[in-house]
């Protein structure tokens, strides 16, 4: 498979980026610009999301918590460089795409979800936004429905990369990703769990001197695998 994108001057990635994600942690210490908007809070950057695309050779890709557009610019931006002609559909609540009651509305290989870390940033006032869930089981339940609908959008032997990440609430530690790991079987064999460094985040400027425990600066990428039909 060739990765001959990573060579494009103009595509200002360095060297170091040209290997398909072939480890289990990632670093990106200085964002890659290219795609989505590093204004819109909670965005990521966008080269696990094109490496991972990369890996598995996906066809079709939905990302149906699309926020900025990062997802859907990282896939025009590999399709004007390469002769791949990746399918992308992409939605959010912020322009009228609600996972919670609306299917996706095809089929995919790889589907790439980087849902709220429950209320750590809030996004809308909408009732349905999972940000706004008041209480943690009511979070873990709303996701719960959302990462089904992904999986049960997928074809036999499709991924799903869930990009997520644990909280503290009142100096309580809330690990997000355990309850998504709980989800196996309902959402396929998990594949990988890829850990991934924070940088550059809004809580890097705040004082934690009396904070107790070590301050979180990671999150976790599950891939899980839809069965194959027997």
């Amino acid at each position: 498979m060739s990765t001959d994108i990573f060579t494009n001057t103009k595509s200002k990635l360095s060297l170091q980026d040209r290997a398909v994600q072939a480890t289990s942690v990632v670093s990106y210490p200085k964002r890659c610009n290219l795609w989505g908007s590093a204004r819109y809070r909670g965005n990521c950057d966008g080269r696990l999301f094109l490496n991972l695309v990369l890996r598995y050779q996906a066809k079709r890709v939905a990302d149906p918590m699309m926020g900025s557009g990062t997802t859907r610019d990282v896939i025009d931006w590999v399709n004007e460089r390469t002769q791949r002609s990746i399918e992308f559909w992409g939605g959010d609540l912020h322009q009228g795409f609600n996972l919670l009651t609306q299917d996706l509305p095809a089929s995919f290989d790889f589907v790439w979800i980087h849902p709220p870390y429950w209320s750590i940033i809030k996004y809308s006032d909408h009732p349905d936004d999972l940000s706004n869930a008041y209480e943690y089981p009511d979070f873990v339940r709303k996701l719960r429905t959302c990462l089904k609908r992904c999986h049960d959008a997928l074809t036999p032997g499709g991924r799903l990369a869930v990009l997520v990440g644990d909280v503290r609430r009142f100096g309580t530690y809330i690990p997000i990703v355990r309850d998504v790991l709980n989800l196996e079987g309902e959402l396929g064999a998990i594949r990988a769990v890829l850990i991934k460094t924070q940088h550059n985040c809004k809580s890097d400027g705040k004082n934690y001197g009396r904070m107790e425990d070590p301050l979180i600066q990671h999150e976790y990428c599950v891939v899980f695998k839809k069965a194959e039909r027997s």
